[in-house]
C-alpha cells in the first residue's frame, strides 16, 4: 500500500509581498524505471524496492530546506483508507483530492522514478579490458492543485555516480549508496520545484473558491468533476474553483448522468438516479421527477433556490 504524507510548505512570493503558507499533501514514489536482470552493479536493487523509499527520502531533502514543514502524515493516511457503504457493495476509496481537502491541503505532490540503470563503455588497452560504469537515477516531482488536480509544477532531477570496473577490481553499488543517490536526485529537483510553486502561489490563492456538494438517490456513487475522480457521495463541501464544469456521476447499474453547470456560490445538487433496466412505466415516472435541485447562496438564512433540467444519459462501454 503506498504510503502518503502531509507537508505544510511556507513559500514567500518576494520581499515586497509575503504570500500565505501552503500546505501540500504527498503521496508516495511511482516507478516507472526499469533495469535489466543481470544489472550485478546494483546488488540486485529493484527500481521498485528503490521507488519505496522514495517518500523517506523526500521528507529528508524537504526537512533541510527552511520554506518546508513537514505534518503528521497518519490523518492522511487513515482518510485514504477504503471505506465500505452500509448496503452490500464494492469497497469505494475516496480520491486523493478529497483526502487532501480533508485536512485543508492546497497542493498535492506526487513522485516518480523515471529511471535508474548503470551505462557501460568497455575499453581494451593491451589485452586488458576496463569498464567504465555511469549509474544514473532520474526522479519527476509534480505538484497538483488540490482543488481540480491540474499540475502546477513539474521538475526532475538527477543523481549520477562513475566508477570503473576491471578483471581484479569490481565494484558492487550497495543499498545505502543508491539511497543516497535517490536522495540527491530529490535535492536536486525541490529548489526548481520550489522556485516554480513560488510564481503560481499568488495566481493560485487569487482565484474564487466555492463549495459543492453532491447527493444521489443511490448513495454511494462516483463523482468526476472535468473528468478528475474527486470522490463519493454524498460528497460534502468539496472545494471547486467558481466557473463551469462538467459533473459526471456513475454508478454500476444505473445509467451515468452528465450535466454541465456553472457555479459561482456554494452549491448543493441531488440527483435521481435511473437504473439500466426498467420498465416503461418506472421510466416514465424517474423521468418525471428528473430535476436538479440546486440550493446558492451564502452562509445566511435566505437562500436562493433555482430548478434546473437534468440530462439523464446512457452510459457507452
Amino acid at each position: 500500500m503506498r504510503g502518503l504524507m502531509i507537508l505544510a510548505a511556507c513559500l514567500t512570493a518576494g520581499a515586497a509581498a509575503v504570500a500565505a503558507p501552503l500546505r501540500v499533501a504527498l503521496l508516495d514514489f511511482e516507478n516507472n524505471a526499469t533495469t535489466s536482470a543481470d544489472a550485478a552493479d546494483l546488488a540486485g536493487v529493484t527500481p521498485q524496492t528503490l521507488a519505496e523509499k522514495g517518500v523517506p527520502a523526500l521528507g529528508r531533502a524537504l526537512a533541510n530546506q527552511p520554506d518546508f514543514v513537514l505534518v503528521d502524515r497518519r490523518d492522511f493516511v487513515r482518510r485514504m483508507q477504503p471505506i465500505r457503504p452500509a448496503a452490500a457493495g464494492p469497497q469505494y476509496q475516496p480520491s486523493f483530492l478529497q483526502a487532501a481537502q480533508a485536512v485543508n491541503a492546497d497542493l498535492v505532490l506526487r513522485g516518480t522514478l523515471l529511471s535508474y540503470a548503470p551505462g557501460k563503455q568497455v575499453v581494451n588497452l593491451g589485452g586488458i579490458k576496463t569498464e567504465f560504469v555511469t549509474l544514473t537515477l532520474r526522479v519527476a516531482l509534480e505538484a497538483l492543485d488540490a482543488n481540480d488536480g491540474t499540475v502546477v509544477a513539474s521538475e526532475d532531477g538527477v543523481g549520477r555516480r562513475e566508477f570503473r570496473q576491471t578483471e581484479s577490481l569490481r565494484t558492487v553499488v550497495g543499498e545505502d549508496e543508491l539511497v543516497e543517490l535517490l536522495q540527491t536526485a530529490i535535492s536536486k529537483a525541490v529548489p526548481g520545484l520550489q522556485a516554480s510553486l513560488q510564481k503560481r502561489q499568488q495566481q493560485m490563492q487569487s482565484r474564487p473558491r466555492v463549495k459543492l456538494s453532491v447527493q444521489t438517490s443511490v448513495d454511494p456513487a462516483l463523482v468526476e468533476l472535468d473528468g478528475m475522480l474527486v470522490g463519493t457521495t454524498p460528497l460534502k463541501d468539496f472545494a471547486v474553483y467558481a466557473g463551469d464544469h462538467v459533473l459526471t456521476v456513475g454508478k454500476a447499474g444505473y445509467q451515468d448522468v452528465n450535466k454541465r453547470i456553472q457555479v459561482n456560490a456554494d452549491t448543493a445538487i441531488s440527483i435521481p438516479m435511473l437504473r439500466t433496466q426498467l420498465s416503461a412505466d418506472e421510466i416514465k415516472e424517474v423521468l418525471e421527477k428528473a430535476r436538479l435541485n440546486i440550493v446558492s447562496g451564502v452562509p445566511e438564512a435566505a437562500l436562493e433556490i433555482h430548478q434546473v433540467d437534468l440530462d439523464v444519459k446512457s452510459s457507452t462501454p
